[in-house]
């Protein structure tokens, strides 16, 4: 009798193991069916952990909550769900939610280890090595610096050529094709066809408050060289970051391409705080630009679920610069990602414009910048977790969707 027992034990008990794998099989599967890359899901004292990658859906807090209400329709007596978001594998930001009464509570935060530990014993799905993504990226300048035109104008397609072949890496290429600009002097460089971004990045770390990122080669706009960046996250807010690059100037004109040594030493002191309540972001620039100027720069954005409007202004080596930027949605929250060479559109449309404020901070090229990614705004890839927090709340109440 007692024998008989046991085996009614031990066969209750293993079709229970054999229904909870069968689950995580099928939300697996229905998570890359959806869009989803490097996705892993494990549950360990009735909590669900899992990790993702978003290649898919518009912002870096929408698909926290498709994951969420996928989930929490498999794992209907989940206590707690513990979500990582992934970039290039790297783990950047955990939210910590429960499903109570039909009503969401969460929490975003830094502390990715301890999903990440539970999540190495299990198998991933959707591996993202080696896909391609060829991105549309639309360039516009609008120039009225000149006494005997109204303004220069210029418009090209940017198409980049992105890829990761290992974890941590992105290797981007990305051509600048000219469309309009007909009014712009020959030695214009908007005027020809040239490399926007050419390089190779990656980063050391292994996610969490810590991040360590390097890369080299043609970076935007016009130069070539290598940098390196290190951050640190002080609190979910707050968070600092120092960048170095050692550059040289790549840039084409009518007499062709050039391509000049590295001669230019940059550091830059930078601290980028989210205030929820209000919705900005408020960051602070300090250090020395491209061309040897030493100065900072204050950039104070209003974020309104996708969109992300702003005012600058820059005070460099006794001289001034104003101006506002933006970054709005293009295309729908979601674009299709079949297949290994996947072509889109980019998830944001970003521009600055610069009032420059006297002819010595334009000729001497005073506040230049430079960046490594095509897509780089403060819309895309914005993993602040605050930031997160709050627009997921508001996705999973139904504000905004």
């Amino acid at each position: 009798m007692k024998m008989k027992r046991y085996c009614i034990l031990v066969l209750l008990l293993l079709k229970t193991f054999l229904c909870m794998a069968k689950s995580d099989v099928d939300i697996m599967s229905r998570l890359v069916d959806m869009g989803f890359e490097n996705v892993r899901v494990g549950v360990e004292d009735n909590v669900v952990y899992a990790a993702f990658e978003d290649p898919v859906y518009r912002g870096t807090y929408r698909g926290f909550g498709i994951m969420l209400e996928q989930l929490s329709q498999y794992y209907l007596d989940a206590e707690r769900f513990e979500i990582v978001v992934l970039d290039s594998k790297v783990p950047k930001v955990c939210v910590h939610a429960s499903h109570v009464d039909s009503r969401w509570s969460l929490e975003a935060d830094y502390e990715v280890e301890n999903a990440m530990a539970i999540l190495d014993n299990t198998d991933e799905n959707g591996n993202s090595f080696g896909k391609i993504d060829v991105t549309f990226h639309p360039k516009v300048s609008i120039d009225n610096h000149r006494f005997d035109v109204l303004y220069e104008y210029a418009v090209a397609i940017a198409p980049s050529i992105e890829t990761t072949l290992w974890r941590g890496s992105r290797i981007t290429v990305q051509p600048v094709i000219p469309l309009i600009g007909g009014n712009l002097r020959k030695d214009n460089t908007l005027r020809y066809c040239r490399i926007g971004i050419a390089d190779i990045e990656q980063e050391f770390m292994k996610g969490g408050r810590w991040s360590l990122k390097a890369a080299a080669g043609i970076l935007y706009s016009n130069f070539m060289g290598a940098n390196v960046e290190a951050g640190r996250q002080l609190t979910d807010a707050l968070g600092l970051k120092l960048k170095v690059g050692y550059l040289g100037e790549a840039y084409v004109d009518n007499k062709g391409y050039h391509f000049v040594k590295p001669d230019k030493l940059t550091f830059l002191a930078k601290a980028d705080y989210y205030e929820r309540f209000s919705r900005l972001q408020v960051q602070l620039t300090a250090g020395r630009f491209v061309y040897g100027d030493y100065g900072g720069r204050m950039d104070v954005t209003r974020h309104f679920g996708d969109y992300a409007i702003g005012v600058y202004g820059v005070l460099t080596d006794g001289e001034h610069n104003a101006g506002f930027h933006f970054a709005i949605p293009m295309m729908g929250k979601r674009q299709k990602r079949n297949g290994r060479i996947r072509l889109r559109m980019p998830e944001y449309f970003n521009w600055e414009y610069s009032m420059v404020s006297n002819y010595r901070y334009a000729n001497e090229n005073m506040g230049r910048e430079y960046t490594v990614r095509a897509d780089e705004n403060r819309s895309a890839r914005y993993f602040q977790a605050e930031y997160i927090e709050q627009n997921l709340q508001r996705y999973l109440n139904g504000i905004s969707r």
